[in-house]
């Protein structure tokens, strides 16, 4: 990094701010099928961004070799740009660093562990499959990614800061055949250690939903108790967590404008956003501007408490930067995003929660996801799941659409499981919820 800031300081010209941002990623992806290895890829990437600041207002541009000449072209590139843009108000780069107690994690074990040892724990995650129920018939593709990265950042005003780490995700989707009929499901996990990758759980839910999901049967349009399995409620969070950010708020799009310290949920729900988490998927020392990470409620029993702020998103809101500046990679700007955001669990049990129903709607999967729209909160979303009745399984449903508002739907939950699960860096326990229109024939 020290290289690149005095080429930096070579070429550009006075009277503007600067910030660096390093990144060296090296990925890992092996993909087997049939109980063979398919696929087994391995990549390296490295790069520097650079922002440039004059005048409130911004310039950017990225290289993905930080040569003499790339460093010239790029700083020359950003200056450019800068001069081209209009001020904003927002812009700004941090000037004093606080330092962090929270640690990135690096997986020095996992990292060391033989290749064929790696390739050996797919291959056991579609084994173990086969072995855990005998309508498995075959797994359409089983893999494990692991990225190991280090980043640095430093800017004119003296912050500077870096870190190494590394993640592990897994991913499963066993086919299952009775009776004539199939169907496939998929699980993920994702950890920042591959020993916290747990294959008994991950393919024990994995089979648990392609079973589930065999013989469907129609099921009539109705309005009704609907439990979404914790994996599903944990992509609606996701999808939703848009209106939770600082760039939604200051441009105006997200339901949530004018809602801080209004209820917003049930009380049983609360949300928040930890990028403090230890071992958290997205938990880091830094946001990607030199802001601590932080620990951030964002609904607290049903009551909406603010939004998630990088330092941009901050200073146009007039609020403290929470910790949640993100960048995908060194050629994206940093804007405001989530870290590991979690419903926090209850004390019921999935069990107690199909139970407490004369009938009940169990959702295990959800369809169309990106046709969600986070501004009005309005989804309409395809579903396959299980049909309870009493408290036990009555028939497989697929093709039937759950639909209506996440705020509506978050004000009808009646009840939050205590089976929360991490899907990455989103988590969430399973939730019943009454009065749900289902879509059925």
């Amino acid at each position: 990094m020290q290289e690149i800031e005095n080429l930096v300081k070579r070429y550009i010209k006075p009277g503007f701010e600067y910030e660096l941002f390093f990144q060296r990623t090296r990925k890992t992806k092996i993909d087997v099928s049939d109980e063979n290895l398919e696929n087994l890829s391995r990549s390296e990437e490295v790069g520097v961004g650079i922002r440039v600041l004059k005048d409130k207002r911004i310039g950017f541009a990225y290289a993905t070799n930080p040569s003499q000449e790339n460093v010239e072209d790029i700083v020359k590139k950003a200056m450019e740009m800068c001069e081209l843009q209009n001020p904003d108000p927002g812009n700004a780069f941090l000037e004093k660093l606080e330092k962090s107690s929270v640690q990135s994690t690096y997986d020095r074990e996992g990292v060391n562990l033989p290749l064929e040892d790696k390739i050996e724990f797919v291959l056991n995650l579609e084994k173990k499959a086969k072995e855990t129920d005998a309508r498995i018939k075959g797994v359409r593709k089983t893999n494990l990614t692991e990225g190991v990265f280090e980043l640095s950042l430093k800017n004119s005003f003296g912050v500077e800061f870096s870190y190494e780490g590394t993640y592990y995700t897994a991913m499963i989707s066993p086919l299952a055949q009775s009776d004539g009929d199939s169907a496939i499901s998929w699980e993920f996990r994702g950890a920042r250690r591959l020993s916290e990758i747990d294959p008994e759980d991950l393919v024990q839910d994995a089979v648990f939903k392609s079973v589930s999901l065999l013989n469907p049967q129609p099921l009539q349009t109705k309005v009704m108790p609907v439990v979404f399995f914790r994996e599903s409620s944990a992509m609606l969070l996701e999808v939703f967590s848009a209106m939770f950010l600082g760039d939604a708020y200051v441009k105006g799009k997200t339901l949530l404008k004018d809602k801080v310290g209004e209820s917003v949920a049930n009380e049983l729900l609360t949300v928040i956003d930890d990028g403090t988490l230890e071992g958290g998927f997205m938990t880091t020392p830094y946001d990607a501007e030199g802001v601590p990470r932080k620990r951030n409620t964002v609904i607290e029993k049903g009551i909406f408490k603010g939004f998630l702020h990088s330092l941009y998103t901050a200073n146009l809101s007039n609020q403290e930067p929470t910790g949640n500046s993100e960048r995908g990679s060194f050629r994206s700007l940093p804007s405001s995003g989530i870290t590991n955001l979690f419903l926090q669990k209850g004390s019921v049990s999935l069990q107690e929660m199909l139970s407490s129903e004369e009938e009940a709607f169990l959702v295990l999967e959800l369809m169309g996801l990106h046709t969600v729209d986070p501004i009005s909160g309005e989804f309409s979303l395809g579903a396959s799941g299980v049909l309870y009745r009493r408290g036990k399984p009555a028939h497989a449903v697929r093709g039937v659409t759950v639909a209506g508002n996440v705020l509506d739907l978050w004000n009808k939950i009646i009840a939050v499981g205590s089976d929360f699960k991490f899907y990455g860096n989103i988590g969430s326990p399973s939730v019943l919820a009454k009065d749900i229109t289902v879509g059925g024939n």
